[in-house]
């Protein structure tokens, strides 16, 4: 079985010392430059491929999403047709990896882990199926963090999903039609607009009712949640998503939660980098 990891950067610095984080982190777990990709956008110009060069890693043109923003990540799927891989992992670039997502990945069924939080709350998601002419309500799960709250269990955060090869063609069609009947109509989303591309996934994964698997916690570990995290979830988390949590220098930020921090201060260890990984990328 083979993975392809990839990530897109865009033009904000920021995305550039995240990308370098997710790069060290990466290669520091064994996986090799070969098996990933930098999906490059149009604006973020040389400084986005030089740094995938610098690892040795390809770069490749990413096409702008819809709303030129958060629904970039779906056009990930189009531009690999010509590469040998088995699994797709469409990767937020604010991620920490620090070990090989083989155990995780399933050549038959869609895997990501559900949201964190009610966001956007079930109303506005009964809202939107209502417009996309979607009859039933499909079933419902309680956020990770908010066991009184209700959500689609296709409700997923996006920062980790692995698609099988197969899947991702239909997929990327039906998550790229959502997506741009979304962002014709922001104001289904109301202050939710940045979910855009989540909700859009949500309701091309339900139309094609493509087989999913949910990925446990610890693949996608949301570390600014980690204190309202059940206790049996936070043990040795595998893939740290920070969310912009990381210091002037470009490490992590610790959480509170010992069982986290120890990751934490591992990978910070893995990936310290003497010419100050962030001030760099914006200066």
């Amino acid at each position: 079985m083979r993975i392809r990891y990839s990530f897109v950067i865009d033009q904000n610095p920021r995305f550039l010392a995240e990308g370098e984080l997710f790069l060290r982190a990466l290669l520091a777990a064994g996986v090799v430059p070969q098996d990933i990709v930098a999906q490059i956008t149009t604006r973020s110009g040389e400084r986005a491929k030089s740094l995938a060069a610098s690892f040795g890693v390809r770069a490749v043109d990413l096409p702008l999403g819809p709303d030129g923003a958060f629904c970039n990540k779906i056009n990930q799927l189009f531009t690999l047709s010509d590469d040998d891989f088995d699994i797709l992992v469409a990767c937020d670039t604010d991620l920490a990896i620090t070990q090989p997502l083989d155990q995780a990945a399933s050549l038959r069924s869609v895997r990501a882990r559900r949201v964190d939080q009610c966001n956007p709350p079930l109303e506005v998601l009964e809202s939107i199926r209502a417009f996309l002419g979607f009859p039933r309500q499909p079933f419902l799960v309680a956020p990770t963090c908010f066991p009184d709250c209700a959500t689609y269990a296709l409700n997923c955060n996006g920062g980790v999903l692995m698609i099988p090869r197969q899947f991702m063609q239909p997929l990327g069609e039906a998550w790229l039609g959502y997506a741009q009947a979304l962002a014709d109509h922001r104001e289904l989303l109301r202050q939710w607009v940045n979910h855009i591309d989540q909700v859009s996934w949500a309701f091309a994964m339900m139309r094609l009712d493509l087989p999913f698997s949910e990925l446990p916690i610890e693949y996608n570990f949301p570390t600014p949640l980690a204190k309202m995290l059940p206790k049996d979830s936070t043990e040795a988390p595998v893939v740290l998503h920070y969310h912009r949590a990381i210091d002037h220098k470009g490490r992590i930020k610790r959480t509170g939660v010992r069982s986290v921090d120890d990751v934490i201060a591992r990978v910070n260890r893995t990936v310290a980098d003497p010419q100050n990984l962030w001030g760099r990328w914006f200066a």
